[in-house]
């Protein structure tokens, strides 16, 4: 069998080549909208299948109107068209129309419900229950169709949907104008770029953010390359400022200028003023988390004053923080800098590891010079020698010199927490005279710190009043330490250290009640044991304190403590009383008991002097500790 089809045989059928419509089933459009999901993503669907509705509700409308061109006409028409296109099978629709006397629309609102839409059936077919409505074909349709008859700018909205599970999809159509809220997701999906032109926009965002990680691979390889060639802070600044042309500025951790690099003298002095009258201002702020220097209060930060803006971000140098980057802008409208940001943190990185770097070597400096001051008390070395070494250290043996011997609290933790404790006490210790300009030697043996300081360190002051400076430092730094300091006399030779060292040591001893002892305040006490004549002393304390000569014994010694602490208050009771935290009749039964062991009477100003000799004389050859 033969067919044969031509021209000739469609003669009689004529097609409108106006408006051509194209017919598809329920079925076809559901396979579309799948594909364009698969291809586009659900939630770029939205705007596609609104903007296709809404062009065939224009070509309807228009249609419509070469028929008539009522209001009324055309409005009541729109759902026949609706339903003759196949999206619903039918529709529940009131629409209130107000016009003034020329005719024109006042106002204009329509709600409804489409009964059995397709878009609805295809989207649970294929996709199951949506969260939110998905007619967009139809409501694309409604705003196209309603905006093109009444000459207004009209949108609809879909508020329940059978697509996302509720029993009817009804919608209502309105001015944009009268949406007063909740389209404002809708819009933004209607109005969404075409997808060629977004594709245009990220080949263009991409390119643009492929040319930023190259320079900011360019710069990072440029800092490590100075870092690795041993640049300091300032010559690191510079290069940044070179790079990025922002001003920027490295500081301590209490905001005092390390380095600055991008601004004259003058704006840098103008500024630094203007960000301290800031933290004046705001001092009851925690900007900065003062009480939490150990841990990383911030990972950036932006200030902003009437003339600057700082971006901030720390300096961590083993977890520690110890400074801040901070780039200054003067323009304060500027308030996006996340590009700059990852500039600045490549930067504190690159000032970390000069820190770090900075740091071990001073440590490593100082631990050899600790370990020179080891050798000079141990007398392992000869005078030529010593002197020689301390060429290296910047230091003249041949000075007359002080030892003083710090006492600094212990830890109650772990062996790690302590040793902690001691290595950041001798990181102050170093840092305090570095800053001062005082060149000293610190070590530490038998628990405590050791300072070897000569006496042109302190040229026009003296060594008590430079050791209360530096207690009161420590204080401020530690606010719960405990800090006591014994001090020697003044040393004539080094190869006598050692001698000048335990005079130091037996002013700690001493320091009870005190923060700060010298030797040579100890009067007939310092006499007594630099004449080494320790067997003459125990003999005479056996003598004088009798039963209450038997220190190994805790109750005994704090009889002896009291003792001592009553004999030093001038026999005051209220003021012992005080001090040892006890009661009055408790005060005065211990009294009355150590009268009766030493068979003494306190009153007598030869016997408590005696005394109180004597029990100085215990302490300092570390016979009796009292705390």
């Amino acid at each position: 069998m033969e067919i044969k089809i031509s021209e000739n045989s469609y003669k009689d059928i004529v097609a409108d080549t106006n408006e051509r419509k194209i017919l598809a089933s329920a079925s076809a459009f559901g396979i579309l909208r799948q594909q364009l999901v698969e291809y586009i993503g659900i939630d770029r669907i939205k705007g596609f299948m609104f903007h296709f509705g809404w062009g065939m509700g224009v070509a309807d409308a228009k249609e419509a109107m070469k028929t008539d061109s009522s209001l009324e006409y055309l409005i009541k028409q729109g759902p026949i068209f609706h339903i003759t296109n196949g999206h619903i099978s039918g529709m529940n629709h009131n629409c209130e129309v107000k016009l003034d006397e020329q005719k024109n629309i006042m106002s204009i609102n329509g709600k409804g419900i489409w009964v059995d839409s397709y878009e609805a059936a295809q989207h649970v077919k294929l996709h199951g229950i949506s969260k939110v409505p998905v007619c967009h074909t139809l409501t694309g349709y409604a705003s196209g169709y309603m905006s093109t008859v009444s000459g207004q700018s009209l949108l609809a909205k879909e508020l329940t949907c059978v697509g996302k599970g509720d029993a009817e999809c009804s919608w209502e159509v309105k001015p944009q104008k009268d949406w007063k809220s909740g389209l404002q997701d809708d819009l933004d999906s209607y109005n969404e770029m075409p997808i060629v032109k977004e594709l245009e926009y990220t080949y263009e965002q991409l390119l643009e953010q492929q040319n930023f990680v190259t320079r900011l691979a360019s710069f990072q390889k440029k800092l490590t390359e100075e870092v690795s060639n041993g640049s300091n802070l300032q010559e690191i600044a510079n290069l940044v400022y070179d790079i990025v042309t922002i001003p920027i500025m490295i500081e301590d951790i209490d905001h005092r200028t390390i380095s600055y690099s991008g601004l004259p003298e003058e704006k840098y002095l103008e500024l630094k003023e203007d960000m301290e009258n800031f933290f004046q201002e705001n001092a009851s702020k925690d900007f900065f988390n003062r009480k939490e220097k150990q841990k990383l209060p911030f990972r950036k930060k932006t200030i902003k004053t009437s003339i600057q803006e700082r971006l901030i971000t720390p300096i961590l140098v083993q977890k520690e923080l110890i400074g801040y980057c901070e780039f200054i802008y003067e323009n304060v409208e500027t308030n996006q800098h996340d590009d700059d940001y990852l500039f600045l943190d490549r930067f504190a990185n690159a000032a970390s590891l000069i820190l770090l770097n900075e740091k071990t070597s001073f440590k490593s400096f100082e631990r050899m010079k600790g370990n020179f001051l080891e050798q000079i008390l141990d007398g392992q070395l000869p005078e030529t020698e010593i002197i020689k070494r301390a060429k290296y250290t910047g230091l003249d043996m041949t000075q007359p010199f002080y030892i003083t011997v710090m006492e600094y609290m212990k830890t109650e933790g772990t062996i790690e927490e302590e040793f902690l404790l001691q290595e950041q006490i001798f990181e102050t210790t170093f840092h305090y005279f570095n800053a001062k300009k005082h060149n000293i030697l610190v070590g530490q043996r038998d628990g405590n710190m050791i300072l070897f300081i000569t006496n042109e360190t302190f040229k026009n002051s003296s060594i008590t009043l430079l050791i209360n400076e530096f207690h009161d430092y420590m204080m401020k730094k530690y606010p719960k330490g405990h800090f006591k300091f014994g001090i020697s006399n003044l040393g004539e030779a080094i190869t006598k250290a050692s001698k000048n060292y335990e005079e130091a040591t037996i002013a700690l001893r001493l320091t009870i009640g005190k923060k700060i002892v010298p030797f040579n305040s100890l009067g007939i006490v310092g006499v007594l044991i630099d004449s080494k004549n320790v067997s003459g002393i125990k003999m005479i304390a056996e003598q004088e304190l009798g039963p209450l000569y038997n220190t190994s014994d805790l109750k005994t010694v704090e009889l002896l403590k009291t003792l001592y602490i009553f004999l030093l208050n001038g026999g005051k009771l209220e003021q012992t009383m005080i001090d040892l935290a006890l009661s009055m009749s408790g005060l005065r039964h211990r009294i009355k008991k150590i009268e009766s062991l030493l068979e003494k009477d306190l009153r007598d100003p030869n016997e408590t002097h005696q005394l109180i000799l004597i029990i100085k004389s215990l302490i300092a050859i570390g016979e009796l500790n009292i705390d």
